[in-house]
């Protein structure tokens, strides 16, 4: 087995006797250079101070609203975008070993020839990023054979993945994402033996752009673990973006490499005398970019819109054969692109007319596939050749399948949009959290100071629930508090109200646009909601089952006042509610406290 590098180095640290990668990797160079730092610095939130920066939990994970953050961070980094693939892997790998808490994130290139390179790998506890290691794809044959035909590996023990030996019938090592077979011939045995993976969990995604594996994303860490459903769904967001940097690479050298070729295409047709001459060359020219691309690649006549020419991809992408397209006659490209995009589409042609040789015009369409659904394609447009007044004569265009990459957006954005639901939800009765009571409070009583509506509160307590939980356990306190929030949800009516979970077993619940009369109308409800739910308590010296002491207030107009006047009067009244027998509510006066 031979492992070649050009920049390795073992890093040191917990993760032994197999977490660094070889120790003796054939070096091609003069010598093994030093790990290299992230490019920039991935900065801390910059909404809150220094003293107020949030602290990661005992378990390693960063917080939800942390990880979002980062996520948020990696996914517009101008990296992603730039073509530095180098740049971005380093950006990729360090807010995957944060944001997953893995001890090693690696991102492999992958090629179907005799190598698979480290683009770069980052240790979370050494904070260092490794390069440039490549190792003989003969050598991990089975990895390699499985790796374009998987989703990926998710692995809970990789030290018994290969194992034979079971417990009772019952395999030790379970892989979510794909079964591997139990047996030394194994995808991952080489690799783990190797020291290539660490020997505990291990998770991997191959990164696609056009349907061709281009590289693997390997998140391990050196114990067992089992993956939750966040990180296999963090982790695939990450995937991601690492399939947009990957392409942002490919289209800046095929950007790069058109450019060439078109200079050179129009020094060699200024030297031919014969039209016909000019187009054979330019035959040639396309031909040339044929045999390379894996994009549709088309002439055109910018008068009519016929197509002179398209390649075979076609087929591949939209399922019509050239013949096909020749068929459909004038100003085809209008017959496959969206009802929506037409206008673009001419708007787009007629910009042609004016840009200068060497300028393009580019824009994304949906196409219609020739089984009825669609397609998003990139096109990118140029003058190809000129009559003889200068006029553009025909096009030459590129169309690149983009359609993965618009559903990851579309993904990734709603994977965001989760994350920020979960940030401001209390995670055991579902219900907003206390931030989200004091964000949509304070957003309400502006209404009210604007004089358009009325505002009421109410806040809620559970009678004696110290004593509930000391009788009957906190797990039946937890089950207690998600059906008081349920039984409150029901009562309170409108999509416009706000039920919060305000602290420990107290509950709060805001009312917009709702005066005195009715706030206790939604009072009386949520008590008959809680005594319908006829959950047992034995303790309480007021009634058999659960009760709620409540609190309400409210406001018509906020002169002289501040919410938390408002919150303390609806306190007041749950203090007199209580003292006054509980099971009950009181409705205090604002006007009491100013």
């Amino acid at each position: 087995m031979s492992i070649l590098s050009e920049q390795s180095v073992a890093p040191s640290g917990p993760h032994k006797p197999n977490s660094a990668f070889p120790s003796n990797p054939t070096v091609l160079g003069q010598k093994a250079l030093p790990t290299q730092p992230l490019p920039e610095p991935i900065p801390a939130d910059p909404t809150l101070g220094v003293e107020q920066q949030p602290v990661e939990n005992t378990t390693g994970l960063l917080s939800t609203a942390q990880q979002q953050r980062r996520l948020q961070y990696l996914s517009s980094h101008p990296s992603l975008h730039s073509g530095d693939l180098a740049q971005a892997a380093a950006i990729i790998t360090q807010i995957s070993a944060e944001v997953l808490a893995v001890d090693r994130v690696s991102l492999w290139l992958y090629s179907t020839g005799d190598t698979f390179q480290l683009s770069d790998s980052y240790d979370l506890a050494l904070k260092q990023h490794t390069t440039g290691i490549r190792i003989a794809v003969a050598d991990y044959a089975d990895y390699f054979a499985t790796l374009p035909q998987r989703e990926g590996l998710l692995i809970e023990d990789g030290s018994s993945f290969c194992s034979t030996h079971s417990n009772n019938g019952v395999s030790a090592v379970k892989s979510t994402l794909e079964t591997c077979p139990k047996t030394d011939a194994s995808p991952l045995n080489t690799l783990i033996g190797a020291g290539l993976v660490l020997p505990g969990a291990f998770l991997e995604l191959p990164v696609r752009t056009q349907g061709w594996v281009v590289c693997a994303l390997w998140c391990e860490l050196s114990r067992v673990h089992r993956w939750t459903s966040l990180q296999q769904a963090i982790s695939v967001a990450i995937t991601l973006s690492t399939a947009t940097a990957v392409d942002a690479q490919q289209r800046l050298s095929m950007s790069s490499t058109l450019s060439q070729q078109q200079r050179q295409l129009k020094r060699e047709t200024i030297e031919r005398e014969q039209a016909e001459q000019a187009w054979q060359e330019s035959q040639r020219f396309i031909q040339g970019i044929i045999d390379a691309s894996t994009n549709i690649l088309y002439v055109d006549s910018f008068t009519d819109g016929s197509n002179f020419y398209i390649n075979r991809w076609i087929q591949n992408v939209l399922g019509y054969t050239p013949t096909d397209v020749q068929k459909m006659g004038p100003r085809y490209l209008e017959q496959l692109v969206h009802a929506d995009e037409k206008v673009l589409m001419a708007t787009e042609r007629k910009k042609l007319s004016a840009i200068n040789d060497g300028e393009v015009v580019e824009n994304e369409y949906r196409f219609r596939h020739r089984q009825g659904n669609w397609r998003w394609l990139l096109c990118r447009e140029t003058v190809f050749q000129r009559d003889e007044e200068g006029l553009p004569a025909q096009i030459f265009g590129t169309a690149t399948d983009i359609t993965k990459r618009k559903h990851a957006e579309v993904a990734l954005k709603e994977f965001n949009e989760e994350l920020a639901r979960l940030a401001s939800m209390d995670g055991l009765t579902q219900v907003a959290n206390r931030r989200s009571f004091d964000e949509y409070l304070a957003q309400e009583w502006e209404n009210v100071g604007s004089g358009r509506s009325a505002l009421s509160l109410i806040l809620c307590d559970i009678d004696y629930f110290k004593s509930f939980n000391d009788t009957y356990g906190h797990q039946a306190g937890d089950v207690c508090l998600r059906k008081v929030a349920k039984a409150i949800e029901k009562a309170v009516k409108r999509n416009t109200d706000l039920v919060a979970r305000y602290g420990g077993e107290e509950f709060a619940i805001v009312l917009p646009n709702t005066n005195a009369p009715g706030v206790e109308q939604v009072a009386q409800e949520i008590q008959r909601e809680i005594r319908e739910l006829s959950i047992p308590h034995s303790q309480s010296d007021v009634s058999e089952y659960i009760t709620l002491s409540l609190g309400i207030a409210s406001i018509t107009t906020t002169e002289n006042a501040h919410p938390d006047m408002l919150v303390a009067t609806a306190d007041q009244g749950l203090y007199q509610a209580k003292y006054e027998g509980r099971d009950r509510f009181f409705r205090s006066e604002i006007e009491q406290l100013q």
